[in-house]
Order: structure tokens, then sequence, then C-alpha cells
């Protein structure tokens, strides 16, 4: 866990596998911030069907993440690095490699070629379960993959449909 108070000139807190980025000129103010690695999803806030990767068996957590401040305003926009994917090597498996970001009102994936190995989100919306005041969910970045071939078996299992990305319930 890394904890800090960052101002208006800007600053970073980086752990293994993510580094959020304050830009200077984002703050008005010293704010205190908290990046820390988690070892299981917080079952605040609560999980929904997108998380149905989790019930694989082969399956690999990257990481999860819970970034949280006394602010949820920013004047621009933070940004936050991930590494999701191991260097590139070619494979006849198909790895679907997906980031869940909790954004204060439910979860939203985002899926990342395994050609990628990092992922930047520059666009975050830190609503008012996102961190305000100390709230406990933060933000919270899971980073999974999984073989493509284990997730529509599962997405069968279920009663869906494996779009490629998602499994929709018919």
């Amino acid at each position: 866990m890394v904890e800090r108070r960052i101002d208006a000139q800007g600053g970073a807190l980086t752990l293994p596998g993510i580094q959020v980025l304050i830009p200077p000129g984002a703050l008005v103010s010293s704010v205190r911030f908290r990046l820390e690695r988690l070892q299981a999803v917080p079952t605040s806030p609560p999980q929904n069907e997108v998380f149905f990767i989790q019930t694989l068996p082969e399956r690999e957590v990257v990481g999860i993440y819970r970034f949280s401040s006394g602010t949820t305003s920013f004047l621009k926009p933070i940004e936050v690095e991930l590494q999701v994917n191991p260097p590139y090597r070619p494979s006849s498996r198909i790895i679907k490699s997906v980031v869940y970001t909790w954004d204060g009102q439910g979860y939203v994936s985002t899926q990342v070629p395994s050609t990628r190995e990092r992922l930047v989100i520059t666009r975050l919306n830190m609503g008012l379960g996102a961190g305000a005041g100390g709230y406990p969910a933060g933000l919270v970045l899971v980073v999974l993959r999984a073989p493509e071939e284990n997730l529509w078996r599962e997405c069968q299992a279920r009663g869906g449909r494996w779009t490629g990305s998602s499994c929709e319930k018919r």
C-alpha cells in the first residue's frame, strides 16, 4: 500500500502493476490519496454478472487494486496505467484480458488485446460511490485473463451466449 498527500503540483502513486498519475493543476489544494493491492474483489461494491470470469478454474488474476482519495473532483483528468499482459508471444490459444473498473455506479469492462502489455485509462468517472470522503469502495480496478474457450464454455453452462467479449443472457 502507498499513501501520500498530493497538491496542485501533481504527483504519482505507484505499486507493481499500476501507476496513478495526478497531473499538475488537477487539484486546488493538498489531498490525501491511497493506492492498495487487494487479495480479492471487495464485496462492496456488489459484483454483477460481468464477473463470471472469476468462477473459471483456469483464469489468472493479474491484479486487484483500490485507489481512494478525499476528493472525486479533479480539474484535469487523472491517468491510471495498468500492467495487463506479459510480453506478447504468438500462441494458438486466444487469451482474453479484461479490466473491470468500479465507477461509483457499477463495473465497466474494458477488453485489452493480448498483444498489448499495458492499458492507460484517462477518462475515469469518479462518482459519489468511488472514494469521496474515504468511502470504503474507492475506485476498484480488477485485471483478469482467461482462455477464450473457457469463457465460451462457462457462458454456455450458465445459459448465455458468448459474444467474444461478454456473456449475454438469452
